[in-house]
């Protein structure tokens, strides 16, 4: 009994030995490219270990790299330096681009993670190396900031990573295999009235211009089509500089649901400011009907598109 009970505190010791303390600090995140799902990212992070036989500061390797030729990866240490309780301990500088391919829905009112995930590329979970999080584990410098965003609390999580595969190598007679995963994240988000105020206002100033259409009196049928016109050219050319600025992406996005909520107010517009127009020429005595049925097509489209496009806003809000 005694040898059993030796056996398993022996197994017990070895599995603690391997187990790896990570922890990180943000220095800066210099830049993002919402064109190419890419940030850079200056940051610390360091191991702290038991096993001699393990250096997780050389044997970790990054999963979401962008451009990974321009990484630099600094040891702080020559080698790793040993602390108070006999664990040995390294920090490791990354300075470098990383990806996350970013979900663009809700754009500009979008909430998006800046990710930086790495394993231990030499040793999985079953041979006895595990990531555990470190008593001091995530924090960021205060004063770092990204222009056009607010930056929330970071956080750093542990997640197990399986690969349905050997990766080819015929001595594991493993099917699977299953690494320890590290990601750090900082979750980041636009200012909501400064972009209601660049983005949304000069689509709604449109379509306030678009209603004139509607006032104008029938028989000047030129300026009401000309109205129309020009601000469904205005929004085009709005909706093309925004497209311009962000990536290509297989789903509208929210500022393409407004843009084309607008087409259809001016279009509907201009349907109603021509079927106006050809009852004036069958009779001087329509003009009254056809300036009702003006005010009150304005006063449907304008409503139905005021609840729609701030429905769409809440809901993104």
């Amino acid at each position: 009994m005694k040898a059993i009970l030796i056996s398993v505190l022996s197994l017990l010791c070895a599995v603690s030995s391997a187990n790896v303390k990570v922890g990180a600090y943000i220095n800066d995140i210099q830049e993002l490219e919402l064109e190419s799902h890419s940030y850079a990212m200056d940051l610390y992070i360091w191991f702290k270990w038991k096993d001699k036989s393990l250096n997780p500061a050389e044997t970790f390797e990054f999963m979401n790299p962008s451009e990974l030729w321009g990484h630099m990866v600094t040891n702080t240490y020559d080698k790793p330096q040993v602390l108070d309780d006999g664990s040995l301990y390294q920090v490791v500088r990354v300075q470098g681009r990383f990806s996350e391919k970013f979900n663009l829905a809700d754009y500009p009112f979008d909430k998006q993670r800046l990710v930086v995930s790495f394993e231990d590329s030499a040793n999985d979970i079953e041979e006895g190396t595990k990531y555990v999080l470190d008593e001091e584990t995530m924090t960021m410098d205060s004063s770092i900031k990204l222009p056009g965003f607010k930056i929330k609390s970071p956080k750093i999580e542990l997640l197990a990573q399986t690969y349905n595969t050997d990766f080819g190598d015929t001595r594991t007679k493993k099917d699977r295999t299953n690494y320890s995963k590290v990601v750090i994240s900082v979750p980041i988000e636009r200012p909501i009235f400064a972009y209601l105020i660049k983005l949304v206002l000069p689509i709604f100033c449109i379509v306030f211009c678009a209603c004139l259409m509607f006032l104008f009196h029938p028989k000047y049928i030129d300026a009401r089509v000309g109205v129309g016109i020009t601000a469904l050219l205005t929004v085009v050319a709005l909706q093309i500089t925004l497209n311009n600025d962000l990536p290509e992406v297989a789903y509208l996005i929210l500022m393409d649901k407004i843009y084309i909520a607008t087409y259809m107010f001016i279009i509907l517009g201009l349907a109603v400011v021509m079927m106006g127009s050809w009852k004036l020429e069958k009779g001087e005595h329509l003009r009254e009907k056809i300036i009702m049925t003006d005010r009150t097509s304005l006063v449907v489209l304008l409503g139905i598109y005021s609840i729609g496009v701030g429905s769409m806003l809440l809901q993104a809000i």
